[in-house]
């Protein structure tokens, strides 16, 4: 076994294989192959090693065992003085390692219960996979057949460095990752709540929750039908800022299609509902609406009328769950303790995009950039506003009180149309901004914002700052009496 290169190749998929084993071959490496494929090497003319040499068996349990044995992974993951003492007393070590799996997307619309689905399930694969891409300062790990011609042309060109062999075990781990949640989604089919469509009815979707189960996968559905995919979307981004509103008082948020119509405070549930309300009385409709307490029956009876896709809340009263039962279309869900922590992670094309959550617990930091400095009333005002323009879709701007919003202006594509929008919004709805505060999740570029707001009356700003101006919107603002303070922190939201 001294001397040379060896490779151990594995592959569900044999198109091509001849020639990936040939193109080995000539550049001199040795090889070693389990059951089909070491066949289909042999037949074409190709010297092959079995895998039997190594693990001492050719397969038991009718083929289900073939490459799951401590000699060969050794000779995967053998590392250091271990690899060079393998060598040594004439024991192989693998510098590739290239497997195909067993084609598990065959199992599609098949019975979890049905045993060809578990057949199916490729176990020696993804382990020696996984075993290689460890070890891969050492150990080619190529997976999937895809990249076998790839992988032949940089082994050709000596160009199989540390940088190529990390980038094939983080590839790997991806492949490897993506073929357990294929298992994973199988298996729980039942298990989990089925989807009838994903957005629109011609898209198909499916829930999944991790384990330990954490927020929705441990949220009780007390009544009404299973929800969508759009009520998932809608509902965690309803609880997500319920639970980020100040945890002394009572909050409820009234949000339609991903963006709070409404979110206020209160000393009890009714008034933190109507203190949400009062900002939107037509978009709520068939909206969702989420407390961070309990639902009482004083709330229950003023919802009377109300045609909500779900309310949702850690606590329910006994009676007030009852009546709310009685609406045979309404999802009532009680959610778990705890907030959303987890990664924020969203797909592209032929990638996903990964951030940290945007957490926010109000005016941490604040810096006063006008001559008058905000009354605490005000700075009361931008604290809870502050909470909620985190969780409107940008640009995002919103105006209210020390109850919560009056009005929002959300996804406009310039700041001033979302300013515009708000202020209609309250003005829609018979309030007055004289004295109101106003939140903007990002800065404002001009000074026009401070001047449309002072027309409004709105007499307090928050804004992260930032802007090549702010120091002539600053000016503005000094000009109309506004107090402005900048957070430093933007709170974008696409």
């Amino acid at each position: 076994m001294s001397g040379g290169r060896i490779a151990l190749i594995s592959a569900w998929n044999k198109e091509g294989l001849d020639d990936f084993a040939a193109g080995l071959r000539d550049m001199g490496w040795r090889l070693f192959a389990s059951g089909g494929t070491a066949d289909v090497i042999s037949k074409a003319g190709i010297d092959v090693i079995s895998t039997e040499r190594i693990t001492g068996m050719n397969s038991i349990l009718g083929g289900r065992v073939k490459t799951l044995h401590p000699e060969l992974h050794a000779a995967i993951l053998a590392a250091g003085k271990d690899r060079e003492e393998r060598k040594r007393t004439g024991k192989p070590v693998f510098d590739l390692v290239a497997v195909d799996f067993y084609p598990f997307h065959e199992t599609a619309g098949m019975d979890p219960e049905d045993p060809a689905l578990a057949e199916l399930i490729d176990i020696g694969g993804p382990a020696m996979a996984r075993a290689a891409a460890k070890n891969w300062r050492h150990v080619v790990s190529a997976t999937g057949s895809d990249v076998f011609p790839h992988v032949l042309d940089v082994l050709s060109g000596g160009s199989d460095d540390d940088t190529f062999r990390r980038t094939m075990a983080a590839r790997t781990f991806d492949m490897t990752s993506h073929y357990d949640m294929a298992v994973t989604s199988s298996l729980e089919r039942g298990l989990v709540p089925g989807l009838r469509y994903g957005e629109n009815p011609h898209q198909a979707a499916e829930v999944h929750f991790k384990w330990p189960r954490t927020g929705f996968g441990l949220a009780e559905v007390l009544g009404g039908k299973p929800l969508s995919y759009n009520n998932y979307l809608d509902a965690d981004a309803a609880w997500e800022l319920v639970v980020s509103m100040p945890p002394e008082q009572h909050a409820a948020v009234l949000l339609k299609h991903g963006n709070p119509c409404g979110a206020g405070v209160g000393p009890g549930p009714l008034e933190a509902f109507e203190n949400a309300f009062r900002a939107d009385r037509i978009s709520p409709y068939g909206g969702i609406l989420a407390l961070n307490r309990v639902v009482d029956m004083e709330l229950v009876e003023r919802l009377k009328g109300l045609f909500l896709e779900i309310v949702m809340a850690p606590l329910f009263e006994t009676d007030a769950l009852e009546r709310l039962r009685k609406r045979k279309k309404l999802r009532i869900i009680r959610m778990p303790d705890g907030k959303p922590g987890d990664k924020v992670v969203r797909s592209i094309w032929g990638g996903v995009l990964r951030q940290d959550p945007d957490r926010v617990d109000g005016l941490e930091r604040i810096d006063v950039v006008t001559k008058r400095r905000p009354t605490e009333e005000e700075l009361q005002a931008m604290d809870l506003l502050w909470r909620i323009c985190r969780s409107v879709k940008s640009n995002a701007v919103v105006v209210g009180d020390t109850r919560g919003a009056l009005g929002v202006g959300a996804g406009q594509m310039s700041r001033i149309e979302s300013l515009d929008l708000a202020i209609r919004r309250a003005k829609r709805e018979g309030h007055s901004l004289e004295g109101a505060v106003l939140a903007s999740d990002g800065f404002f570029p001009f000074s026009d914002g401070p001047d449309m707001a002072a027309g409004a009356g709105i007499t307090a700003i928050v804004q992260p700052g930032g802007s090549i101006r702010d120091d002539e919107v600053a000016a503005a603002a000094d000009k109309h009496g506004i107090a402005m303070v900048f957070t430093g922190t933007r709170h974008f939201r696409h």
